[in-house]
């Protein structure tokens, strides 16, 4: 696994990072985002799914865990937040 971390200032800039992820990402590809509620880890994915090319609005699935957005490639947004194991 590789590990990879990058520092952005706005909102902009953590989605135009988010884009050029997306626009760069390969099949099997797996983008694991870590942080705090309010970090911008759906900024980013929102970001990448514009780099996929997804056309829909792209939101958190903390309520839903799950929301799969169609691309070049599916983008699977989950939200383990709440999940309390491996198991669920």
């Amino acid at each position: 696994m590789k590990e990879w971390k990058a520092y952005t200032d706005s909102i902009e800039s953590t989605h135009e990072l988010g884009r050029k992820i997306g626009e760069n990402v390969s099949e099997n590809m797996v983008i694991l985002l870590d942080g705090d509620l309010g970090a911008g880890k759906t900024t980013l994915t929102q970001g990448i799914a514009k780099g996929l090319g997804v056309k829909r609005n792209v939101t958190s699935p903390t309520f839903t865990i799950l929301k799969i957005y169609k691309g070049r490639m599916p983008l699977y947004h989950i939200d383990a937040y709440r999940l309390e194991g491996a198991a669920q």
